[in-house]
């Protein structure tokens, strides 16, 4: 199974917007910003501090002794991995979320010019980085598990609908930033219409992390007690 390698979305993502525009940026506007990025940086430290607990939870459980000694033993070890990957992803979300606010609160500090120049800096960023973990990376279904033709089959639609997913989501960041290029570049600003659509992108980023997930969890409950023992063996979780 191939997957694609499209783990981000088009995001608003600005850690340091005085830094952007450091030679036009005046005494006012820096102090301002650091006002609004000192309260963020908080809530964000928070987030992070939360993400990183449940990856460390993640990880222990992955190599908890006896999970997968019996059927019993891997369901609930299974539901226990569900609940702390999802709350992983929800997370992410929220800490996407958390740094789109910081930039909404920011952008009422900018010019007309400035707020211009942030738009034309706007990039793709990796929204959930899988790399933390090895168990999150969908790749991990290529790994030689002895799959039967009906386990094939039920990952190649899971994979599918996943493509399907992503590529929807591609078509709606594509429009969501036209509408925000559209707004910014009115003769009239209106700023809850430019708020509107920047939270439209945190929202898209959210469901980009979600959909992830949700594959995950479904492929990997696919897998007979065996096939999960193996996986164990292979990523070295034993």
């Amino acid at each position: 199974m191939k997957m694609n390698k499209w783990y981000g979305v088009m995001v608003v993502s600005i850690c340091a917007v005085g830094s952007l525009f450091s030679q036009e940026i005046s005494s006012e506007q820096e102090s301002q910003l650091t006002a609004i990025g000192l309260e963020y940086d908080q809530r964000g430290t928070q987030l992070e501090g939360q993400l990183q607990s449940k990856l460390s939870e993640l990880a222990l459980e992955l190599v908890r002794e006896g999970r997968l000694d019996s059927e019993k033993a891997a369901k609930a070890s299974a539901k226990r991995t569900n609940a702390i990957l999802k709350d992983v992803g929800g997370l992410y979300g929220e800490l996407i979320q958390t740094e789109v606010e910081y930039m909404l609160k920011a952008k009422n500090v900018l010019t007309l010019e400035q707020k211009l120049e942030l738009l034309s800096q706007m990039e793709p960023e990796v929204v959930m980085h899988y790399g933390e973990s090895e168990f999150l990376q969908p790749d991990i279904f290529d790994l030689p598990l002895n799959l039967d033709v009906k386990q094939r089959k039920k990952l190649i639609n899971l994979e599918a609908n996943l493509l399907i997913k992503e590529i929807k989501l591609e078509r709606d960041i594509e429009l969501t930033l036209l509408k925000l290029e559209t707004e910014l570049l009115a003769e009239t600003i209106d700023p809850s219409r430019v708020d509107k659509q920047v939270m439209g992108l945190a929202k898209l980023a959210a469901k980009a992390i979600e959909n992830r997930v949700e594959f995950i969890l479904d492929a990997k409950d696919s897998l007979t007690l065996d096939q999960k023992r193996q996986l164990a063996d292979l990523l070295e979780l034993n």
